[in-house]
């Protein structure tokens, strides 16, 4: 068997924030092309090793480094397996079953049976459908009029009739979202697919990208006649952007909004998430990583992340003048690019709109630093003190108290913050501050559109 030696590969790395001591995606990072050296490398010829493949790994400064060599030929079986009809039919039939048995939400047999398909398998089904759900409605109504594709897809006469596809892509979508979610991917994937290297409390480990997010965007994007019609479709993009952040999946999370922007350009929670990722990607722990000069990230710097979280947040409040977060971020955001009179301007505005607590509390630390900017001390000083007060425990506000004693020279003042600080007691970080947890604030509701995306979903006809 032919063997084929692949140098260079996209991949991301999981690593331990310092905020949280939990692991994150934060990097997705693209090895550039290099040779691969043959005569000192053994290629890889068991199947089973070849779908992992070998790393070379080093590290450097608590970042680790892959270069991964694969063989890329499939295994003969396999390749006479995509030629034959009846192996096709029979697994378009099984994978349509399991979107009608699957339970939305539910780890049942019909989710981790296709979970533990090999991607070929899933190739072989997704490909027949794309190629299906692409073509013209007379095309489509001519090719489910035959009986073989017609009860194994189990339409019923009028979706015949009309060449209707959509329920078959949205519960389709539906189970390998859920497959994605609840972590029942186990099927061998292709030996030349992208490789996630997962960086956590200096251990190791490499693993192939997770490829179920993209079967079910793949076969939501194709529902007729247009997807970004279909108030499902959108349900369906919000739902899992959310999720993504809010397990700060970000390099998922970054392929999804590039495909929902394209489809609903002007979504206020579209645009949102869009910011909120900008945002995140320009904070030090998505900044301040070391890498060869080999690799790079597939975003900018800090600078060029905030002014695009501005963008996206500038067009966010345009859909929506009373979303009162996108105000307050956005008030940050132009904090941090130095338009300080601006960033007043919106943390103003959002402090007379928000009701909510944790984000009245991230306001008025930003608004206070504003005012300190502006050298209205005094106001900045109260406004330290009402986010003391919104959360007793946290550190944060006691620390914005002490150094804007410090910086005016109030010695006594600055030792006061301080040692009511120490006195706080003992407590969840987490809970105590929400500072440590700014970054997902703006998707704690992500299990309630989930569950509301998955409801919407199971509801159509089985």
């Amino acid at each position: 068997m032919s063997t084929q030696i692949f140098g260079a590969l996209s991949f991301m790395i999981l690593i331990s924030t310092g905020l949280t001591g939990e692991p994150c995606v934060v990097k997705l990072f693209i090895v550039q092309k290099q040779a691969v050296d043959r005569q000192n490398r053994p290629a890889i010829t068991n199947p089973k090793t070849a779908s992992i493949g070998s790393a070379l790994v080093s590290g450097i400064n608590g970042v680790s480094v892959f270069q991964i060599a694969f063989v890329a030929s499939p295994p003969e079986d396999r390749i006479e397996k995509k030629k034959d009809p009846a192996y096709i039919l029979q697994k378009l039939e099984e994978w349509r079953e399991a979107t009608l048995l699957h339970n939305p939400g539910e780890a049942d047999q019909a989710a981790t049976e296709i979970g533990g398909w090999h991607q070929e398998d899933l190739d072989i089904v997704l490909d027949f459908i794309s190629k299906l759900a692409s073509q013209s409605v007379k095309s489509i109504k001519k090719t489910i009029a035959r009986a073989p594709i017609r009860n194994r897809l189990h339409l019923t006469a009028q979706e015949v009739q009309q060449g209707n596809l959509n329920r078959v892509l949205k519960q389709g979508a539906l189970l390998h979202t859920d497959i994605a979610m609840l972590g029942l991917e186990t099927g061998e994937h292709l030996p030349f697919g992208d490789t996630i290297g997962i960086h956590v409390d200096g251990r190791l480990l490499v693993q192939p990208k997770k490829i179920h997010w993209k079967y079910a965007r793949s076969l939501i994007d194709l529902v007729a006649p247009s997807p970004s019609q279909d108030a499902m479709v959108r349900q369906w993009y919000v739902a899992t952007t959310a999720y993504m952040q809010s397990h700060r999946l970000l390099a998922y999370a970054q392929e999804n909004i590039k495909e929902a922007l394209k489809l609903f350009p002007a979504d206020e929670k579209i645009l949102f998430y869009a910011g909120a990722l900008h945002e995140i990607w320009a904070l030090p722990t998505s900044q301040d990583t070391l890498l060869p000069p080999e690799l790079s990230v597939s975003y900018g710097s800090a600078k060029s992340e905030l002014k695009q979280a501005r963008k996206f947040y500038r067009k966010t409040i345009e859909a929506n003048p009373y979303f009162a977060d996108a105000h307050m971020r956005l008030g940050r955001v132009m904090l941090l690019l130095g338009d300080v009179d601006q960033a007043y301007v919106e943390l103003h505005k959002a402090a007379a709109m928000i009701e909510d607590p944790q984000i009245s509390y991230y306001n008025s630390l930003y608004l206070g630093r504003a005012l300190e900017r502006l050298s209205l001390f005094d106001e900045a000083r109260q406004l330290y003190e009402q986010a003391a007060a919104l959360y007793p425990a946290a550190q944060s506000p006691l620390l914005a108290r002490s150094h804007l004693a410090r910086s005016n020279d109030d010695i006594e003042g600055a030792i006061a913050a301080m040692r009511r600080l120490f006195e706080l007691p003992l407590g969840n970080a987490r809970e105590d501050d929400p500072w440590w947890i700014y970054d997902l604030a703006h998707v704690r509701d992500a299990e309630k559109h989930v569950e509301e995306m998955q409801k919407r979903f199971g509801e159509l006809p089985r």
